[in-house]
């Protein structure tokens, strides 16, 4: 999920209707920094170099933070929020509520680590609402820019930085990004014994690569017609097969009509362009037939890897139902073999007028076997 952010809310400033203060105590506040202090540590210094440099007063920044809150560009921060399960298979009041607590304190102990760019001001994590989750606040910034201040909130420019890069409209830069957090989630849930069950809200990494062969699809057919509209430009022989050449009275050169010399001409630059061109357009439909291959190879063992885990979880599930089954069996035959004891012993000490009420419905209980 991803949320507007309401920081107050976060910290327990204030109590909402969904939150059991008596659980209040177990939830972590990993750090908090007021968001205009944490734009000064971060911007200050490029935004003093950022003013030296002009010559106009009404072109200074005063306020970088205000600048942004004012803007339309970029948000001053962002929040994501990171839940494992749902109030019926992850309450917070239970067992499994504690054990997905453990999973995202870890995750989010890793975070500012895998995303350096991201700088979080307002982390916490809440134990004492229906389910447990983790609210994440950051700014993200860029470094080295050529255009504005040197370090400047961009989200687009800090995932670049970290080598995230969008495939389109539907996987920008964010669903990536977003995706690979889940990923890095699902590797610590994965070392307690859960498994993700992906549900369809968004592609899975098999989805992402049929994506993008669907991508390298279209842009090799874009080349393909590409170069079907410059062959069909080509020159035209029988054109310039038709232009006459005159011999010069007592010289060896010969003269061309005005219009002709300048079809011909014309028509050696289009040559020369149309066989670079050609060129050109022909190599990259290789690399791009080569991209497709090798993308739908990759799917091909995706597919296969899928049907193979699948089948083995398959199976794994039905060995475990059987030995759930053979330890129940086990373990009746062991009552049954103490009851047999105890009703032995009870015979020869003849006890059986102390449990006649019982020893019916032993009898009842037998018949019906």
């Amino acid at each position: 999920m991803s949320g507007k952010g309401v920081i107050e809310h976060n910290r327990r400033t204030y109590i909402a209707e969904n939150v059991d203060p008596e659980r209040t105590h177990l939830s972590i506040e990993y750090c908090y920094t007021p968001i205009e202090q944490a734009y000064h540590e971060l911007f200050d210094e490029a935004l003093a170099a950022y003013n030296a440099k002009q010559k106009r007063k009404d072109r200074c920044i005063e306020n970088y933070y205000k600048k942004i809150c004012d803007g339309d560009q970029e948000k001053p921060f962002y929040e994501v929020i990171f839940q494992i399960g749902n109030k019926d298979d992850m309450s917070a009041a239970s067992e499994n509520g504690n054990l997905a607590r453990a999973i995202l304190d870890k995750f989010m102990r890793s975070f500012q680590e895998r995303n350096p760019h991201l700088h979080v001001f307002s982390a916490h994590l809440h134990m004492d609402e229906a389910t447990p989750h983790l609210h994440i606040d950051f700014i993200p910034f860029t470094t080295g820019s050529k255009r504005g201040l040197s370090t400047r909130v961009s989200l687009k420019q800090a995932l670049a930085d970290q080598g995230i890069t969008g495939e389109g409209r539907s996987m920008t830069e964010r669903a990536v990004w977003v995706q690979k957090e889940k990923e890095a989630l699902a590797e610590i849930m994965l070392e307690h014994g859960i498994e993700w069950e992906q549900k369809g809200e968004h592609r899975e990494h098999l989805s992402v690569l049929e994506y993008k062969r669907e991508q390298r699809t279209q842009e090799l057919a874009e080349l393909e017609q590409t170069i079907e509209r410059v062959q069909q430009q080509q020159v035209s022989i029988k054109a310039v097969e038709e232009i006459e050449a005159k011999p010069l009275p007592l010289s060896s050169k010969v003269a061309l009509e005005r219009e002709d010399y300048q079809a011909l001409a014309t028509a050696a630059q289009k040559f020369v362009v149309q066989e670079k061109q050609e060129g050109k357009l022909k190599k990259l439909l290789k690399e791009a037939k080569k991209t497709i291959a090798e993308l739908k190879s990759t799917i091909a063992d995706l597919k296969a890897q899928l049907a193979a885990a699948t089948k083995e979880l398959s199976e794994y599930k039905s060995v475990r139902e059987r030995l759930h089954t053979a330890e129940l069996e086990q373990e009746n035959n062991n009552l049954r073999s103490k009851l047999s004891s105890y009703e032995t012993i009870i015979d020869h000490n003849n006890l059986w007028s102390y449990f006649s009420r019982y020893r019916e419905k032993t009898h009842k209980r037998d018949d019906a076997r």
